[in-house]
This record gives structure tokens, sequence and C-alpha cells, in this order.
């Protein structure tokens, strides 16, 4: 599904809307999926395009699910809000700001860290965001075996210490029981920055959330948004699912960011 031929029209009509906004997931959408997420970079084109962006749109935003602080230094982009911790914090006048609801699940989220570092099989690592944990087993010598064997450890550990277990591509998150999600981010965005129209771009299951989000605005006509999913050879079916059109990896992400650029400078409509 190659997006310029399958959302022309829907691109034609975004344009056309007033205060536009563009929201980006991080890994595997403006940076290459690695196997160490510590080594994961934006590359060098996504954030010179961000960049310029950014003066000529209401908002360009940054949603995803490391920790505020670790997306607004990575992305490296002045001026761009960043959203962490699938929605659970953002970071706002010089700090990080987490949602009020989340602060009573740091113990919880503690126990659970000791619990699955000491079950951990080699090469897997748990990541402790603050906000939630990530357990990543992408450098495990069999992906597949430990994802099958280390799934009921991780979802006994979430039940015990009353949290919810999610799955990503090669990783485990465990997260509060709270009603936020990278859906619920989307839709607060367009709402405080009283968007026209927006763009969500994201690649894994949790991006899904927000795909689905755009959707369901554009449909109930409270903004004209574009859920652009990002295609790699693991798509998960739910963002396939989730997407107007899909976009063939970071370098296609690159364009589609490149074509908005070109776009929006030859005819403004965000202010």
């Amino acid at each position: 599904m190659n997006w310029q031929t399958t959302a022309d029209d829907a691109l034609r009509t975004f344009l056309r809307q007033p205060r536009l906004g563009l929201v980006t997931d991080v890994d595997g959408t403006i940076s290459p999926i690695v196997a160490d997420p510590d080594t994961a970079q934006v590359t060098p084109r996504a954030r010179t395009l961000l960049a310029a962006l950014r003066p000529r749109l209401a908002l360009v935003a940054v949603v995803s699910g490391r920790s505020a602080a670790d997306v607004r230094e990575r992305v490296g982009v002045p001026g761009l809000v960043a959203v962490g911790n699938h929605g659970l914090e953002t970071w706002a006048d010089g700090a990080v700001h987490l949602a009020p609801e989340a602060a009573a699940y740091r113990p919880a989220l503690e126990a659970a860290r000791d619990a699955l570092n000491a079950a951990l099989l080699p090469g897997m690592q748990v990541e402790d965001k603050g906000a939630t944990l990530s357990v990543h087993y992408r450098r495990a010598a069999d992906p597949e075996t430990a994802e099958a064997v280390f799934g009921p450890i991780a979802q006994a550990v979430a039940d015990d210490q009353g949290l919810r277990l999610f799955r990503g591509r090669r990783v485990f998150e465990l997260r509060p029981p709270l009603a936020i999600d990278k859906g619920t981010a989307f839709r607060r965005l367009v709402r405080d920055y009283a968007l026209g129209g927006a763009v969500y771009l994201g690649d894994d299951t949790t991006d899904a959330d927000a795909l689905r989000a755009a959707r369901e605005l554009r449909a109930a006509g409270t903004c004209y948004a574009l859920a652009l999913g990002v295609e790699s050879d693991d798509t998960p079916d739910s963002v396939r699912d989730a997407s107007d059109a899909l976009l063939p990896g970071v370098a296609g992400v690159e364009d589609f960011l490149a074509w908005l650029l070109k776009a929006v400078s030859a005819s403004p409509t965000w202010s």
C-alpha cells in the first residue's frame, strides 16, 4: 500500500485544515530498531526535517514508550513536545510531569523490577523507566523461546503487583492499570493544541492505540486526523489494521516528512 497513492485525497484534505499537527513515535519510526535500545539514534535526516517542521506547524510532538526525558534528549529538537511512557509523563517547562495517578504505583513497579531481574534469561534486560518497566529480549540467543518461556513469568509478576502486561516487538512492558496510552495521549494533544488536522506515525503494537484514535477522531468530525503506520518485516497486524496507509520503514517516514515540509512551506495554514 503506497501512501502517496492510497492517501492522496486524504492528504489534500488534511492540508486544507487549520492548525496542523504531527505526532510521531520514535523507535522503528524515526529511529531504526537496534538490539540495544540504549544505542538507538534518530536519523540525521529525520531530526533535520522535524526541526524544520516545528515552526511551520501548530504542533510537532513525539510520543514514545521511552521516558519523556530520554525522548527529549534522544530526539534533540528544541521546542518539540515530548510525551513519554505511553502518555504517563510529559516534558514541559524544563521538567518531567508525571500523571498524578501514576505516582502511587512506584512501589509496585520497584517490586516487579526486582522479581523480573531475578528471573531473567541470558541476553534479557529490564529497563526501569520510572513510570513503567520494559523487559527487552531482542538480544536473547533465541528471542522466540525467550518470549514463550518468560511471558508467563512476566504475566505472573504483573498480576502479583497489580500491574498490566503489554507485549511489543521483542519487549514486555509492565504499566500501571490506568486508562492512559498512546491513543489517549494523541487525543489530549489534539485537544490541547486545538488541531484541525493531525497525523500520527507509528510502527508497533502500542502505536495501534493512537492510529485507531486518529481514525476515530476523523470519523467523529473532531479533527481530520490520519493514521500512518510504519512497515517492517515484522509489522504487527494491529498496526496494519489500524492504519490509513503504510510507510516503508524509517526511510519512508523521512520521505513523508520531506513531503509534508514542502507542502506546508508552500501554503502555511497553522496560525
